[in-house]
């Protein structure tokens, strides 16, 4: 006996032979449907199809049998990619008997519980169609025919719907007629043909592998598709099988090559109770698989692995869309020790999964791999030597590059593999030093000491390449600027674009890293300083006392640092440096009015300063502190005899001058645009030849 409403009411039974009503459009409403899921009710009603089939326990002589056919929207210029609006599912199942219609109409009914169903597929029909047309002939328990002609949807009537009717013959089965699909879900339901045969291998690839599954036909305009064929001859022949554990737990992965015209990307796809119900993209945890793949044979093709378990099928959501395997990962649940055995995190079974699915591809990522190598060794070799160091052991990273990595990819790849060698190293050596206090094997300990320094000393000389090939970045950078037209350089003036190299303007060496301070494009020796000011006036330094308004172009502070002081922070200032650039091609200089005139007038100016650290004084080493001068300009005519007077030594290659100031204690040295370029190359070729990094053009 039920208890059912007239209006939109469903009867829910217990097992204490109690019975409450539902109300119908209020289940509709609260059954989980994603837009992204559009194929899930037609899935469930061939699911229904397949189950039918296996409890009609047919002969052998009569094939199980399903035909789906799809209704598309009348258009104006009707072809295949017109709009579907609904689909006829028909089989020649058991029927909707008796015990089949009382569980259609009990919510959460229990009938297909070992077969995994979950007593909800029929509300998935009315969330994405207007209704479905149920048609159905079976057999009574005395073997006579009937039948039974309802329509299902929010205004589904207990009362009437589903009468059974005798018949004097009929071929015993089902038809499902979903139609009208909402505008929701209709545009999210791909259009072609080839795109639903393929989802619907993929969502019940598990029972295409059984050798008793029935004969699934699609029929799309009249043509129709026979997808067991299809399943045969583009997936089944090239299927693989592996099984593996999870701790208690026993799971299977089969793997499938699909002709690009079934599919476009590479997946793997979680199945419950034989159905698949999430995936994930293959390419974010294998790159290689970023795109296509060729077989042996040059024929392209994307992986579909398929990996399923009685785990997977306890935890499937009710509305088989999901798994509850985030409650692994839930930071605010807690379980005792055996709860959390049972769990196991979605992660988990990937990983394993992929160990199998490299395997399978294991021949042809190997091709893959082997170009890409050549590609990454090209680029280490014509641009970053500082990366060679990694290559002894490429397998460690070339799996995390696309096939086809850009040059910004490779270097991203590299740079993460370094630092990352760096940090195990780091961790390596301070684990050494722990347990050298615990020696009990030395050859042991020594053997692994040997290899952490030999590994070591190569991340050094990899740190070393990298510097050098930012100082061959630097001169050729300088090179094309000493190179532009004069058009070009009215509005870069050379003398900025040299001074921001060297030293970038209006900061000090408090501002500035290390790395971004090209001193030795002029000196070596000025590398190594204590204070640097570029562009800054006098009086705006915390390190000197002064009301100065005067600016250099960079000064120099340096410290006398003494062995083992215990008080660094009063070490006097024993050296000052001084850098000047100026315009090319100014030939108004005086005596009066020159840049060396100007950086003697800047010196008297520091060494009358109060200098100060941390807001401490302190002393200059004598009031007469020496200081160095170099002056960075074009030797002009007016500039040229300027030095003349001042006694300044010429240089052999005559684009230079260098002489020392006696009344100011200051050595100076002048030097020409092209003639630092020269000397800086010169000093860095060898190191440049050493990483292949010289221009043989």
């Amino acid at each position: 006996m039920f208890l059912y409403h007239p209006a939109l009411l469903l009867l829910l039974e217990f097992q204490t032979g109690m019975s409450i009503k539902i109300d119908l459009g209020n289940q509709v409403r609260q059954t989980v449907l994603p837009q992204w899921k559009p194929l899930l009710p037609l899935f469930e009603a061939v699911m229904n199809s397949f189950q039918a089939i296996k409890d009609a326990k047919l002969p052998k002589n009569i094939p199980g049998r399903i035909i789906i056919e799809i209704e598309r929207q009348n258009e104006l210029f009707k072809d295949e990619s017109a709009s579907i609006e609904s689909f006829k599912i028909t089989d020649n199942g058991i029927g909707l008997d008796d015990d089949n219609f009382d569980s259609f109409n009990t919510a959460f009914s229990r009938r297909k519980v070992a077969a995994g169903g979950k007593g909800l597929g029929r509300f998935t029909w009315l969330k994405a169609f207007e209704g479905a047309e149920i048609e159905s002939i079976f057999r009574d328990t005395d073997g006579s025919l009937l039948s039974r002609s309802y329509v299902f949807s929010e205004a589904y009537n207990l009362d009437t719907a589903g009468l059974p009717k005798k018949l004097d013959n009929g071929i015993v089965g089902t038809t499902v007629r979903l139609f009208k699909l909402k505008k929701a879900y209709r545009d999210k339901v791909p259009r072609s043909v080839e795109a639903i045969i393929q989802k619907l291998i993929e969502h019940f690839i598990l029972v295409f592998l059984e050798p008793d599954c029935p004969t699934v036909t699609l029929i799309d305009d009249g043509k129709k598709h026979v997808i067991n064929d299809i399943f045969e001859n583009d997936y089944k022949a090239t299927a693989s099988a592996h099984t593996f554990e999870i701790g208690e737990h026993k799971f299977s992965l089969h793997g499938f090559r699909l002709p690009t015209s079934r599919t476009t990307k590479h997946k793997l796809v979680y199945a419950a109770d034989q159905r698949g119900v999430i995936s994930d993209k293959l390419e974010d945890y294998m790159p290689n698989l970023s795109a296509r793949l060729e077989d042996e044979d040059e024929k392209p093709f994307f992986y579909l692995a398929i990996v399923q378990s009685s785990y997977l099928s306890q935890h499937v959501n009710i509305g088989r869309t999901d798994f509850d395997f985030s409650v692994a990962d839930d930071a605010d649940l807690e379980f005792d020790s055996e709860e959390k055995r049972d769990l196991i995190p979605r992660a988990d079974i990937r990983s394993k999964a992929l160990e199998f699915i490299e395997k399978d591809l294991a021949s042809i990522i190997e091709t893959i791999n082997t170009a890409k190598l050549e590609r990454i060794r090209r680029y280490v070799h014509q641009e970053a030597p500082q990366y060679r160091v990694l290559m002894r052991n490429a397998d460690k990273f070339i799996n995390t590059l696309p096939p086809s990595p850009s040059r910004t990819q490779i270097e991203a790849a590299l740079h993460r593999e370094l630092h990352h060698r760096e940090t195990e190293l780091k961790r390596e050596g301070s684990r050494i030093i722990r347990e050298a206090e615990k020696i009990d094997d030395y050859e042991e300990y020594h053997k692994r000491f040997t290899q952490f320094l030999d590994e070591y000393n190569e991340l050094g000389m990899s740190a070393l390449a990298q510097y050098v090939g930012h100082r061959k970045i630097i001169v050729e950078f300088l090179e094309r600027a000493i190179q532009l037209p004069d058009s070009e350089k009215a509005k870069y003036p050379l003398e900025e674009v040299v001074h921001k190299l060297v030293f970038p303007m209006h900061s000090t060496s408090a501002d500035i890293p290390y790395n971004e301070q090209n001193l030795w494009m002029i000196d070596e020796r000025l590398t190594y300083h204590s204070f640097i000011a570029s562009d800054k006036q006098l009086r705006t330094l915390e390190m000197i006392k002064s009301k100065s308004a005067l600016r250099g172009d960079i000064v120099i502070f340096d410290e006398k640092i003494l062995f083992a002081d215990t008080n660094p922070e009063l070490h006097p200032i024993n050296s000052i440096t001084t850098i000047e650039f100026k315009r090319p091609g100014r030939d108004d200089y005086t005596d009066t009015d020159n840049p060396l005139a100007q950086s003697f007038k800047l010196i008297d100016e520091i060494r009358s300063g109060e200098f100060q650290i941390r807001g401490r004084p302190v002393s200059l080493a004598n009031t007469n502190v020496p200081a160095s001068i170099y002056c960075i300009c074009d030797l002009t005519p007016t500039f040229r005899r300027v030095l003349k007077v001042q006694d300044a030594f010429v240089t052999p290659d005559n684009q230079g001058y260098y002489g020392f100031h006696r009344g100011f204690n200051a050595y100076y040295e002048i030097i020409d645009y092209t003639k630092m370029l020269r000397d800086a190359k010169n000093r860095n070729r060898i190191f440049f030849e050493k990483l292949n990094l010289v221009n043989n053009h």
